[in-house]
């Protein structure tokens, strides 16, 4: 799956509960998307919710917490995502769990 089947934004950090989408990965904080997982389930957006991503320098006070990436690239298209595991694990909910990878979602 494509990260931009999954209607991504970038996001900046504006304080620990708000933040402004931003149009390039150069000005972003983090990446919020539609769940890959529960994308699938309810064959497209409706019913899917979002997943934010945030980068290291966002204080852990911003939820949600506690994971903690790298975006490394230059847009959605060639977006991957870089941590210690380097997979964004949703703990709760649907449990979704799958990496980012030069633009492009696997399941873990």
């Amino acid at each position: 799956m494509n990260l931009k089947e999954l209607d991504p934004k970038f996001l900046k950090r504006v304080d620990s509960h708000n933040f402004d989408c931003v149009d390039t990965l150069a000005e972003a904080d983090g990446i919020e998307f539609l769940c890959p997982k529960c994308f699938v389930t309810n064959n497209g957006p409706i019913g899917t919710h979002g997943v934010i991503c945030w980068s290291p320098s966002v204080a852990q006070d911003t939820d949600p917490t506690p994971g903690r990436w790298e975006m490394h690239g230059t847009g959605f298209d060639d977006l991957t995502l870089v941590a210690n595991a380097s997979s964004v694990a949703l703990v709760g909910g649907c449990q979704a769990h799958f990496f980012i990878r030069n633009g492009e979602i696997a399941m873990a």
